[in-house]
């Protein structure tokens, strides 16, 4: 029987078809191309020659809440409701689960040569956190590495800025003046980087993509190279601040497109003295071990494996 096991981003959705739960196809949709997931799934059963065919499960991995129903998408216009999905698509068994709950699966999962370390300390059996910068800022949890229990999603990446230094204090007068309210994901994902090289290149701003930011940078351009190197340190922040809340001597993980698109740009050192900028703390979060996932499709990677786990035994 075929299932579905798709990871939807802001801005890409990452299908993975599989026959009798082994892969069969993946492809990979621009979402601005259709109008709803719907039209998208449609699209990926055209090419493969599959329209109409009966599911024997879908797996979603979703940005954002998905306990309600609708479920309406973070940072993309699009609404599903569960019942419209099983009939239109003749799915025996649907698994809707937040974006990062597939992503942390992923990304423990991700073999060595896809990680770069930066803090290198063994992981231990305990907490897992995983987060990561793409279109938004997602976080979650596992309780033990073993990943007896399915992550625990969270909305983490909404957390209120904390600034650290005057420059960062600017920023966020600069940020909530337009926005209000600033969490960290007005700075760590896409849009927030370009925030983040618009406060600092004002009239002078020529990127406006995070791609072209990144290829500025590259260049030598001094405002994307200090944009850059703002996210990265605010990251570790982030990161040091999340280790503190979890103690997760299992490893913190840092994936997503952005996270994985910027990774040349990471320098160790700088990352880590905001990391370990925790005051009386610091020598706690040093003692976690932290890795940078290298590429953006761990988030499908996590939806197979919870296709391929209901197929024998459930995650509770």
């Amino acid at each position: 029987m075929t299932s579905l096991a798709a990871d939807i981003g802001g801005t890409y959705s990452r299908l993975a078809w599989l026959e009798d739960c082994r892969p069969k196809a993946e492809q990979v949709f621009g979402n601005a191309e259709f109008d709803s997931l719907e039209a998208v799934i449609e699209c990926g059963q055209e090419r493969l020659g599959i329209k109409g065919c009966t599911l024997d499960q879908m797996v979603l991995a979703l940005p954002g809440p998905v306990q309600r129903d609708p479920i309406e998408l973070t940072n993309i216009q699009w609404q599903l409701r569960r019942e419209a999905l099983r009939d239109r698509f003749h799915v025996n068994r649907l698994t809707i689960v937040n974006d990062f709950q597939a992503a942390a699966l992923g990304a423990v999962n991700e073999p060595y040569e896809h990680l770069m370390v930066l803090n290198r300390v063994s992981p231990g059996e305990g907490p897992v956190v995983v987060t990561g910068a793409g279109t938004g800022l997602g976080m979650a949890w596992l309780a033990q590495r073993d990943q007896a229990a399915l992550p625990q999603a969270t909305e983490g990446g909404h957390l209120d800025f904390a600034p650290n230094n005057t420059d960062q204090v600017d920023l966020y007068r600069w940020l909530a003046e337009r926005y209000g309210h600033v969490s960290y994901e007005r700075i760590l994902s896409g849009d927030g980087l370009l925030n983040t090289y618009a406060w600092l290149a004002g009239n002078g701003a020529q990127a406006q993509t995070p791609a072209e930011v990144a290829a500025l940078a590259a260049a030598g351009d001094a405002h994307a190279t200090a944009a850059i190197a703002q996210f990265i340190a605010i990251f570790g922040a982030y990161a040091g601040s999340l280790a503190l809340a979890f103690n997760p001597t299992g490893g913190l993980y840092l994936c997503g497109g952005l996270t994985a698109h910027l990774a040349t740009f990471f320098e160790t050192t700088a990352f880590m003295a905001a990391y370990a900028a925790k005051g009386r703390m610091g020598d706690v979060v040093r003692q976690i071990p932290v890795y940078l996932v290298t590429r953006p499709n761990t988030g499908l990677t996590g939806a197979i494996q919870i296709a391929k786990r209901n197929g024998s035994s459930p995650w509770a």
